[in-house]
Parts: structure tokens; sequence; C-alpha cells
């Protein structure tokens, strides 16, 4: 059953709905503004049922853009934060390169150092097939002339890191409701806010949407 009226209306139970519910159901009830109950999450399908649910589970900090690093550095502690609720697995992440990619590997290396992210730059082919062979000691690459291992990030299995995060909203008091499909963002008659949402299962009267629908 639809609620008579929610403050938060959450679209899309992927990881952007689903992490950004729990988050501001914490957020809500560390400053004494509410709860997980304010918060609602709606999906046409259901958890895990759109790109989040398909995507390949890599969690990394290679990047070029120095902004995005930043980003996905606070983004690796969150991971880190729950490994067993979130699936997460802390194996690193590695960028094997031809020289071609060197110079823009070098300086994704150079800016993760400057923000304190662990990682280990190797170069030339001879140090990094030694490198590589101190792992795998197999290792028949040739034309490798720069490795860049993250010693953080690693993999989460996607469906199941979702529903883990899944439980950790409901936990704090957020509800899901799958199989609701969103089909009209009502506003107000004296100003462009919108004041309701229009779904498959009826109108839900709302003081904020958050939009966090996949492609």
């Amino acid at each position: 059953m639809i609620p008579a009226h929610v403050k938060y209306l959450i679209i899309g139970a992927g990881i952007h709905g689903l992490s950004t519910a729990y988050h501001l159901a914490s957020a809500l009830q560390a400053k004494g503004q509410g709860g997980g109950e304010d918060v609602l999450v709606v999906d046409k399908g259901g958890i895990a049922s759109g790109a989040s649910g398909i995507a390949c589970g890599v969690i990394r900090n290679n990047y070029y853009q120095p902004a995005m690093r930043e980003l996905m550095a606070e983004c690796v502690d969150v991971w880190e934060s729950d490994p067993a609720a979130y699936h997460f697995h802390a194996v690193g992440y590695m960028q094997i390169s031809p020289e071609s990619m060197r110079a823009d590997v070098a300086q994704i290396a150079t800016e993760q150092k400057a923000i304190g992210y662990e990682s280990e730059f190797i170069e030339g082919a001879d140090a990094c097939r030694s490198y590589m062979r101190g792992i795998f000691d197999d290792w028949r690459a040739e034309g490798i002339t720069s490795v860049l291992h993250e010693k953080r990030g690693g993999y989460a299995n996607n469906r199941a890191s979702l529903y883990g995060m899944a439980e950790k909203a409901e936990g704090a008091g957020v509800r899901i409701l799958s199989g609701t499909e969103v089909t009209e963002l009502v506003s107000g008659s004296n100003s462009g806010a919108i004041t309701a949402v229009e779904t498959s299962k009826g109108r839900i009267p709302v003081d904020e949407v958050i939009v966090a629908a996949g492609p």
C-alpha cells in the first residue's frame, strides 16, 4: 500500500537510490530531524533490476579527472566500511599498460599519491615483468612498461551488494516499494515545485523528490 504522504521520495532502487536512502536516513537521525520512516524508495522493477544489477562490480580509483579521484577515494572508504554487507572483496586493482599509456598512468599515480591513496607505480619493461612475476610466476605478457597497483579497491558482487545496501536502508527504517512505476511528477499550482508523484499504484504527496533512476 502506498503512503498518504512522504517527506523524501527516491526514484530508483539501484546503487544511487539505495545508497542515498540509507545515508539520508542516517543523516536525518543523527541530526534529530527524522529518520528512515521519512524516506521512501520506489522502483518500477525492483532492487538491482536496472543497470546496477549488471554492472561489472569493479571498485577502483583509476580516473584521469582529479575531482573524480577524490570522490572515488571517498567511495572506496564506504565499500571498506562494511565489506560483509556490501559483498566487497578487497583484492586491490591493477592497471597494466603499454608505453602509449605510460604518461597518463603516471599522472594518475601522482595524483593518487597527492591525496594519500595507497598505490604503487612501476615503470620500465624489465621492472614491470619482475613485479608481475612476483605475483604471477607464469606471467608472459610483452610490451608492458607501466603497472599501477592500487592496494585498496577490488570488486563487489553486484546484485548481492545492492541487496546488502537495501537491507541496511530498511534496517534504518526506509521503505522500498518494488513494481511501482513513476508516471508523472506533479507540480504545485503556484510554483514549479514538485508536490506529488503519480505512480502506477496511485498518487503520493511528497515534500522532496530525488531522481536516482539509471539509464
